[in-house]
């Protein structure tokens, strides 16, 4: 029998062509396994190992400790002290307020480099050195930097006639660890932000401009909307290395004074380094997990979705 389209195919027929063309090749898959395989191996595996070190009472200065359990006491000890939570405000004001400047500071300096000026391109390139010193470097330049007494900045600050300020003080000691750390990623924001001035649609600009739209009215409503996506994932990747952030932190202040600059990975340094008590502090290092998660989702959420909004 022949049917409109054709003649048609016996039942048998038509199962096994069904079936070829709904058939996942799985050669994608066996290519993928080596990678797949090596990144469980990499991080799955010292997490799992990290979550069950967690639960014990292993201290590095008694013998025998990693195999008494603990269950969750350690995690109920470390929720329970304030100065873990006044880690964690001080780490998240810290990401916070470093990531902001960055930010503000890194779209201006791309608005700026994004005109036709003379030797852009060698401002450009300067102005990205702080991004690529060792963290280290920038740690003891900016020590040096904020001496007291024969430190650049009150050395300034003495010849126009001011006192000089203890920047690593008590009062200032959080905001000049800031300063060193924006320093140092403002390049960052000012290279992805760049990128995007340069690849906005030139024809929108002309509309805006034909429609009688002045400078500030092109930025607000066709230039911001287009750098939006470029800043969140700026944000986002610099706001989860910020929190990260040791180095710097702990060879400027050491977390000082007292607990002014003390962020969750000091805070996680001081606690393995001073007990040895193992099973708190990567009870301390799941929690952080978690604190990381929790506050970036947000952001990488909106980001995705921004994403998949048709243009």
């Amino acid at each position: 029998m022949l049917a409109a389209g054709g003649p048609s195919l016996p039942a048998g027929a038509r199962k096994a062509s069904i079936h070829r063309r709904a058939r996942v090749p799985l050669e994608p898959y066996w290519f993928m396994a080596p990678a797949v395989i090596m990144l469980a191996t990499v991080y799955l595996g010292p997490m799992i190992y990290a979550v069950m070190t967690s639960t014990t009472h292993w201290v590095l200065t008694e013998p025998g400790s990693e195999t008494i359990r603990a269950g969750l006491e350690n995690y109920t000890d470390v929720l329970g002290a304030p100065s873990f939570w006044q880690a964690v405000k001080v780490t998240l004001l810290y990401t916070l307020t470093s990531v902001t400047l960055s930010l503000t500071l890194g779209t201006l300096l791309a608005l700026l480099l994004d005109n036709e000026l003379h030797f852009a391109s060698f401002f450009r390139s300067i102005m990205l050195i702080p991004m690529v010193i060792t963290p280290a470097v920038i740690a003891i330049f900016w020590k040096l930097l904020y001496e007291q007494e024969q430190g650049v900045l009150n050395s300034v600050l003495v010849a126009l006639g001011f006192g000089k300020v203890a920047w690593l003080g008590l009062e200032h000691a959080f905001f000049a660890m800031v300063i060193m750390d924006s320093w140092q990623n403002t390049p960052f924001f000012m290279l992805v932000i760049l990128a995007g001035l340069q690849s906005v649609d030139s024809n929108l600009m002309d509309a805006a401009r034909v429609d009688g739209a002045n400078v500030f009215q092109r930025f607000r409503y066709v230039v911001l909307p287009h750098l939006v996506p470029y800043m969140l994932i700026a944000a986002a990747f610099r706001g989860i290395a910020t929190m990260n952030d040791f180095d710097k932190i702990w060879l400027l202040t050491q977390g000082g004074p007292g607990e002014a600059t003390t962020t969750i990975t000091v805070y996680t340094y001081k606690i393995a380094f001073s007990s040895f008590d193992m099973g708190r502090t990567t009870a301390i290092a799941m929690i952080f997990v978690v604190i990381v998660l929790i506050t970036s989702a947000p952001l990488l959420r909106h980001l995705f979705r921004t994403a998949r909004r048709p243009a």
